[in-house]
């Protein structure tokens, strides 16, 4: 394990430069999102999210998810964030949901699926550390800093650590909450209905308030 920072409001500014110099050499850190402590590293440093998916024992082809810092940064990396996607990212984010995307066809990144996968994760997180630290980072990946199969790690005595870990930012457990709601399309790849396939924190019916036409995923 490396250095570990507990963050406070005097270390916070000199605590971003530190997380993002570990990112730009190549380094995995830990740092927390909403009610879970992750792992991350640059989303196109393939070597580094190969690790992070050696560190929790990952089946082969699992895929981290990504994290970015504001809207305008979608469009760079999703080929399909069309007009509802929009409407959804201005009203929920930063927060608790997840867009399930198509990435853009020259994007030069594995996210740990080898390519197999059509679409990725998708989330801007509200947690002030994290969403700061992405906005002047560019793309994260990220994953639980656990076990594969464990779940979330809401308390930092309890993160899987080990020599590959560049910094861990600590900031004590974490609330207990929902998971994320994850949003798809019905038929990846094309201009089809947009579905829940998980419900969290956002319910259906707040998606539909928005998105009438959003529906339950029927799988």
């Amino acid at each position: 394990m490396g250095e570990k920072i507990v963050l406070d409001s005097q270390n916070f500014a000199a605590s971003i430069d530190r997380a993002l110099i570990s990112i730009l050499r190549g380094g995995i850190i830990v740092v927390a999102a909403e009610h879970g402590y992750m792992y991350a590293c640059d989303a196109f440093n393939q070597s580094s999210v190969a690790k992070i998916h050696q560190i929790r024992g990952d089946e082969p082809r699992t895929a981290c998810q990504v994290m970015v810092g504001n809207i305008s940064a979608v469009s760079g990396i999703a080929q399909d964030f069309d007009e509802q996607w929009q409407k959804l990212a201005e009203k929920f984010w930063p927060g608790l949901l997840t867009m399930q995307l198509m990435k853009q066809p020259a994007l030069s990144w594995d996210l740990g699926d080898e390519g197999s996968l059509a679409e990725f994760a998708l989330r801007i997180p509200s947690r002030q550390f994290l969403l700061k630290l992405l906005e002047q980072s560019g793309p994260l990946a990220v994953a639980s800093a656990a076990m594969a199969g464990q779940g979330v790690v809401a308390s930092p005595n309890n993160i899987v650590a080990g020599s590959e870990i560049a910094l861990e930012i600590d900031e004590g457990a974490l609330p207990i909450g929902p998971l994320s709601t994850v949003v798809r399309r019905s038929v990846i790849g094309t201009k089809s209905a947009l579905e829940v396939s998980r419900v969290g924190a956002i319910s259906l019916a707040q998606l539909q308030s928005l998105l009438p036409d959003i529906s339950a995923s029927s799988a």
